[in-house]
């Protein structure tokens, strides 16, 4: 089985190499035929968000934007886990130098947004090509100051590990593609649904191979019109817990059906609760 790693269709503006995924939600106006899975081969770290909503300035503030260098459109996006680290997919620094971070700003090319490069990159040791442990972290030059537009996210407790989620609704967020022809970004961030599914639903279109017990399932949540691709690559998926009154992280968006945004295929992310010791060891961070 292969997973292609790089989009077909050229984007504007990025170079060879690891492609960023980029988050799919396109708003269907009528409902779609059944269409036969995609083969397993048919894998790809793209997507895009159509139709999602923007997000207001400081509503996502640990949302990062994550770039080759300055000159670079998009490669990925990330979250703010303290204030010295970064947490986003493997494939997004996997075989890279360093990332070019941008903090705060719901805005993909704001000239005054927060902005470093990290050259200190650690991909999850056993990372391979099919996204299984599909993590990286990204540690800081310099610690980030808090403020409105620029806060972490809480990481899911271990005490969740056995909560699947099945059946939640979650949201993701990405600076995604807004014309589905022609592939032009989003200038700003955008947002959407998205609804916690069994694992089952993506094992009969992506195989146990890429499956694991490790992987979030997720689609367009239930009862909208919405169908989901992923989310921006090592971006985060979210839940909000009433009980704490905060958004907590308990995925990263990771993979998507190649081709298949308009279809409304399911996609997959990384269970966070299987990477918690491996956080907290590579960061130093004490994690509930």
């Amino acid at each position: 089985m292969k997973i292609f790693r790089k989009i077909k269709r050229s984007l504007k503006g990025l170079g060879n190499g690891v492609e960023c995924t980029m988050l799919a939600l396109l708003l269907l106006e009528s409902v779609l035929p059944a269409l036969a899975a995609p083969a397993a081969e048919q894998l790809d770290i793209q997507g895009r968000i159509i139709s999602g909503q923007r997000a207001a300035a400081g509503q996502f503030p640990w949302q990062v934007i994550l770039k080759r260098d300055e000159w670079d459109d998009l490669l990925c996006g990330g979250s703010i886990i303290s204030s010295n680290w970064v947490l986003t997919a493997g494939h997004c620094a996997y075989g890279r130098d360093s990332l070019y971070l941008v903090f705060g700003t719901v805005e993909l090319n704001a000239e005054q947004a927060l902005n470093m490069t990290g050259t200190e990159l650690f991909v999850h040791p056993n990372y391979n090509d099919k996204m299984n442990n599909d993590v990286a972290l990204v540690q800081l030059p310099q610690p980030l100051i808090f403020s409105s537009s620029v806060q972490p996210i809480q990481l899911v407790s271990s005490s969740q590990a056995g909560n699947s989620y099945v059946g939640s609704q979650a949201t993701i967020a990405g600076f995604g593609l807004i014309d589905d022809e022609y592939l032009d970004y989003s200038q700003q961030l955008l947002y959407a649904q998205v609804q916690i599914i069994a694992n089952d639903k993506c094992l009969t279109i992506f195989g146990a191979g890429v499956v694991l017990d490790s992987t979030i399932c997720a689609e367009g949540y239930a009862g909208s019109n919405m169908s989901t691709c992923s989310g921006d690559s090592g971006g985060p998926l979210i839940v909000y817990n009433s009980n704490l009154g905060a958004w907590i992280q308990i995925g990263i968006n990771s993979f998507v059906a190649e081709d298949q945004c308009t279809a409304g295929y399911p996609s997959g992310y990384v269970r966070i609760t299987s990477f918690l010791d491996y956080i907290a060891e590579t960061t130093g961070l004490t994690l509930s």
